[in-house]
């Protein structure tokens, strides 16, 4: 099978490699794998990792072998990327970030023909949600995962900082809860996107901000804030800024920048600081919100690739990481 491989920083090589069984496993056929940003800085060596890895950590796949009567050959699946540790026995465990692996980060992902999966490490994929639109499934889930843990309220108003896709499906689930989301960018495009999408309240990071936010809230400043930090907005100050006092602040994210924060502003302030990184338990429930047209997808853009350019498309998302917004670009295995 083809395995495409990053076998050293800016090296990723297409090698011939057959897929090894693993009993109590099925065989899945890989057919679409989303790639980011994300993905582009670990090719460039810009994370530490172990090489050789195999990047692609969100994906599609088709049940190949016979199998299970929930599981029949020939079912769309979804990958799931966050798994817990392989426990062998010998090796001293500690509460780390060791004791979950993220397949295309810490261990070998999805850029592949066909990976071995064991069937709770699978979910069933209806006819109502495409492959594409299935790629987003850990993204909405994890935007999730990050509202729970807010308690919101009706009514509330909410600061969302960061604009891209998670900021957006958090701005989305909250009005969805008849919250009132306030979307925080330094990029107007997109903010642009965001008010087209149906979110009311936008800001761009300068000395317009705290005005806005006490405009709107009556000067009461934000119920709660959510800070995305993988979409780039830097000045995690601003969280505890255009937060009221006792309320709830959520970090949502993959976590591998580090976020300076003053703890002495959340101290005062009596803040809850939550940091969510996985919203693999919500996977059922975005499958359900899109199926239902609850979130709608129709005005993200899917760029299908062929497997032949996976290295063209990771040189072009490094060397230009300021991309559109609605933009998702997709390796079409098959």
């Amino acid at each position: 099978m083809n395995v495409w491989k990053l076998t050293a920083a800016g090296n990723l090589v297409k090698e011939q490699e057959e897929p090894v069984f693993e009993a109590g496993k099925r065989r899945v056929r890989v057919t679409k794998v989303f790639v980011n940003h994300e993905d582009a800085v670990l090719s460039r060596g810009k994370r530490k990792i172990k090489y050789p890895l195999v990047l692609g950590r969100f994906a599609t796949g088709v049940i190949s072998d016979e199998g299970s009567a929930l599981f029949p050959k020939g079912t769309r699946v979804l990958l799931h990327s966050y798994l817990p540790a392989l426990d062998t026995g010998t090796e001293k465990r500690s509460f780390t970030e060791d004791d979950f692996r993220i397949l295309g980060r810490t261990d070998d992902g999805f850029l592949r023909d066909f990976v071995y999966a064991r069937e709770e490490d699978l979910t069933l994929l209806p006819d109502s949600v495409n492959d594409d639109k299935a790629l987003l499934l850990y993204h909405l889930a994890l935007a999730q995962a990050t509202v729970d843990t807010l308690d919101v309220k009706r009514g509330e108003h909410i600061a969302v900082i960061g604009g891209d896709i998670l900021g957006l499906f958090v701005s989305r689930l909250l009005i969805y809860r008849q919250a009132a989301p306030i979307l925080i960018d330094s990029r107007r495009d997109r903010l642009d996107f965001a008010r087209a999408r149906g979110v009311y309240y936008t800001s761009p990071t300068d000395s317009t901000l705290m005005g806005l936010v006490g405009t709107v809230t009556g000067g009461r400043l934000a119920d709660g804030v959510v800070f995305v930090a993988d979409s780039g907005e830097t000045d995690v100050s601003l969280a505890v800024s255009v937060c009221a006092q006792e309320k709830h602040l959520a970090f949502c994210g993959s976590g591998e920048d580090d976020l300076p924060l003053d703890l002495a502003s959340v101290l005062k302030k009596r803040l809850t600081v939550h940091g969510v990184s996985d919203g693999t338990q919500n996977l059922e429930m975005a499958i359900n919100l899109i199926a239902n047209k609850s979130i709608d997808l129709s005005a993200f853009r899917f760029l299908n690739f062929r497997s032949d350019r996976t290295a063209d498309l990771f040189n072009e998302l490094a060397d230009h990481p300021v991309r559109p917004v609605d933009e998702i670009c997709v390796i079409n295995m098959l």
